[in-house]
């Protein structure tokens, strides 16, 4: 239905508006009548029959109380809201009766008329352009009673012209229906301004209302899609999560089957599934403002290191010449900036860069920007390249320029979506030079501000995990806490084949959980966040923490809500979105249970 009143409605409104301001200039007439009124017959008094001033001002004075009481007549009427018909139809008439006698009031000052009182006289007819004039700015709002009372009053006193001017009043005539018509013609052009003003307010209010109600239609629609996403994703999440975890069991407990093509397509499809989520979940966290800048120092040479011969696999398996330039002016350079943050923007742009480059290299390089003001961290390939005309989209979500046919094995479109939300967070500008089939640079600024003197401060970055680490994890006690049987049989298969002591413990029913087993007692708790009852996964942590005060807490889960990786942080337990890779879980847990319980770098861990 449109937004928009039909001309009815809209007409309707505008008299609504030209009645709230003729009532409030009425109450103003009421002081103009009376004072001036006052005034006129003190000038008068001296040379006017006092008779007659007398009879003029108390007429004048009863006149103001029946404007008073036209404004008391319609004040409640006011404050209604909303226009009605019936009561601007009955002010029209009100303000017609009372303006046209105010005309007649105002023309009866020709009764103050004396002849040869030259000065008497002038007063007369100056205030009688004084009223006029008045009449004309004030009744703009009501043209048919402006019309009608400078009508009766110039009527009224020009019949008194002729006794008080002589052989002079044509002239004095012809003054006043001159001065009559110039007003009439500026009242009019004033009305048809303020109608005109009036409209555009009421258009703009209409809009403004349009707008608002679009803005909480959209809000309530970015709500809906949020719980409907929060819910899917934990939904979806379950059974890839279970999958991932149950494909690294099957590995570890079937070592020959391991490298069956089935088995490689299987864990291959569930990455991809497993890369979907992760992506989507780390751009709804950056665009919905969730993520946290954690600034410590890092230093850039390590970082930019790991990054390479993270991606190294990859490159190695296409043939690509990868190799890394570190400036010898910028090999101790440091950074005050979120390390977690930093590496998602280098893995992107390297795995972007490895993706679409099928011959040559890429190198990957840290020197002085020009100009001296920071550095330039750069990520060069000879890859096909990216046209003029798409170099501002590839940023955009879901954008891949070189994969129309949407090939998983070239990615999802988000890594650069990711990219550009990461460096506004860091402050970091970024910038692409390419050409079609010859190659891309994209270029990080990081300003001087961002840079530090002292580099031994500089927090290391965890290596990935090794088949040492994985083996560290035999023999350690570990909780398992969710409602999904699946993922419960999942996570007791991976953690079982790495050799751990677990337990797995289904939250939709109380009693499974432990009560404090003779002799056994978790080093680490694993719960979902999302569980049935009165309890969240980390209200269950904390219970269960009391009980088990020498255990640390992980919190999974499937949620896209942005405050639960806050809340959860706030309670100091570490986060794992789901769908966790293993060896990303395998790492944790390594790092928590080496460190005596001490979350590494108090981040959470993402794929």
């Amino acid at each position: 239905m449109s937004t928009f009143p039909t001309p009815s409605a809209a007409r309707l409104a505008v008299e609504h508006e030209l009645f709230l301001l003729g009532h409030r200039n009425l109450q103003a007439h009421v002081f103009g009548q009376a004072g001036l009124s006052l005034l006129v017959a003190m000038g008068a008094w001296n040379t006017v029959p006092h008779g007659r001033d007398i009879a003029w001002i108390t007429g004048m004075l009863l006149f103001a109380l029946l404007l008073q009481g036209t404004v008391w007549a319609f004040r409640a009427r006011v404050a209604a809201p909303g226009p009605d018909a019936q009561t601007l139809r009955q002010w029209k008439w009100a303000n017609f009766t009372v303006v046209s006698m105010a005309g007649f009031a105002w023309g009866s000052l020709g009764w103050l008329f004396v002849p040869d009182a030259q000065v008497n006289n002038l007063m007369v007819m100056t205030s009688f352009a004084g009223a006029l004039a008045y009449s004309a700015v004030s009744n703009v709002y009501d043209l048919r009673a402006f019309y009608s009372s400078v009508g009766i009053a110039t009527v009224v006193l020009l019949s008194k012209i002729p006794h008080a001017f002589g052989d002079q009043y044509p002239s004095v005539v012809g003054m006043c229906l001159l001065y009559m018509v110039v007003l009439s013609m500026v009242a009019h052009s004033a009305h048809r301004t303020l109608i005109t003003s009036i409209e555009l307010r009421l258009e703009n209010e209409v809009l403004a209302r349009a707008h608002a109600e679009q803005a909480a239609r959209a809000e309530k629609a970015n709500r809906d899609k949020s719980e409907f996403l929060a819910a899917a994703s934990h939904d979806l999440r379950q059974p890839v999560h279970a999958l991932l975890l149950l494909i690294e069991a099957y590995r570890h407990s079937h070592p020959e089957a391991a490298q069956h093509p089935l088995i490689q397509q299987i864990a291959s499809a569930g990455r991809s599934v497993g890369a979907l989520f992760n992506a989507l979940m780390e751009l709804s966290r950056l665009e919905g403002g969730g993520e946290r800048v954690a600034a410590e120092a890092v230093r850039l040479a390590d970082s930019l290191h790991a990054a390479v011969e993270r991606v190294r696999p990859q490159a190695d398996s296409k043939a690509l010449h990868l190799r890394a330039f570190v400036a010898r002016s910028a090999r101790q350079g440091t950074a005050l900036t979120d390390r977690v943050l930093l590496e998602r923007i280098l893995d992107n742009l390297l795995s972007n860069a490895v993706r679409y480059t099928e011959r040559g290299g890429i190198l990957v390089a840290l020197r002085p920007a020009r100009g001296g003001d920071g550095l330039w961290l750069e990520v060069w390939d000879t890859g096909i390249g990216i046209a003029p005309q798409d170099q501002q989209r590839i940023f955009d979500p879901y954008t891949q320029v070189g994969n129309r046919e949407r090939d998983r094995t070239k990615g999802l479109g988000l890594g650069l979506a990711i990219v550009r939300r990461a460096t506004a967070l860091l402050d970091i500008g970024v910038a692409l030079q390419s050409r079609p089939h010859r190659g891309s640079c994209f270029r990080l600024h990081l300003p001087q501000a961002m840079l530090q003197r002292h580099p031994q401060t500089a927090v290391q970055a965890l290596p990935p995990a090794s088949s040492s680490q994985v083996g560290a994890l035999a023999g350690h006690r570990i909780l398992v806490v969710d409602d999904d049987p699946l993922v419960l049989h999942a996570m007791q298969a991976l953690l079982a084949s790495w050799r751990m002591d677990v337990r797995c413990a289904d939250a939709g029913h109380p009693s499974a959980l432990p009560m404090g087993e003779p002799g056994w007692e978790p080093e680490c708790i694993i719960s979902d966040f999302r569980l049935p009852g009165p309890l969240n996964g980390i209200a269950l942590l904390d219970e269960l923490l009391e009980r088990f005060p020498g255990a640390v807490g992980i919190l999974q889960t499937g949620e896209l809500v942005q405050n639960v990786q806050a809340e959860a942080e706030e309670a100091g337990y570490l986060v794992l979105f789901k769908p966790v890779p293993p060896p990303v879980l395998a790492r944790t847990l390594c790092a928590l249970l080496d460190n005596g319980g001490q979350q590494p770098g108090g981040a959470p861990c993402t794929s």
